[in-house]
């Protein structure tokens, strides 16, 4: 499932409200996955992945996979897959994960 993009329920960061949306899945749990938020808002922080293959992936416009925006989510969320990552992609999703995220 590393790589796959859905359309899921994603949270707001308040909590109160969600919103469909894409979502990126980084770890299969099983019944959950850990995903993150894509979006077509163009941030460029340290943990913001440009999506050059994005038309590949599913989606409509130009998008970045937010590493800071995590949720563990049930895969009953998951409305429906778009596509999935190009290998370019996935490895600069993971050289950021690595490079950012060491506890």
């Amino acid at each position: 499932m590393f790589g796959e993009v859905f359309i899921c329920q994603f949270p707001f960061t308040s909590g109160a409200t969600s919103k469909l949306r894409p979502a990126l899945v980084l770890f299969d749990l099983r019944q959950d996955a850990i995903v993150c938020r894509i979006t077509s808002v163009l941030h460029a922080g340290p943990l913001d992945v440009p999506l050059t293959d994005w038309q590949a992936a599913g989606l409509l416009k130009p998008s970045v996979a937010r590493l800071d925006r995590l949720v563990t989510a049930e895969r009953t969320v998951f409305a429906r897959r778009l596509g999935a990552l190009t290998a370019d992609d996935l490895q600069r999703v993971r050289i950021v994960w690595n490079q950012r995220m060491r506890l």
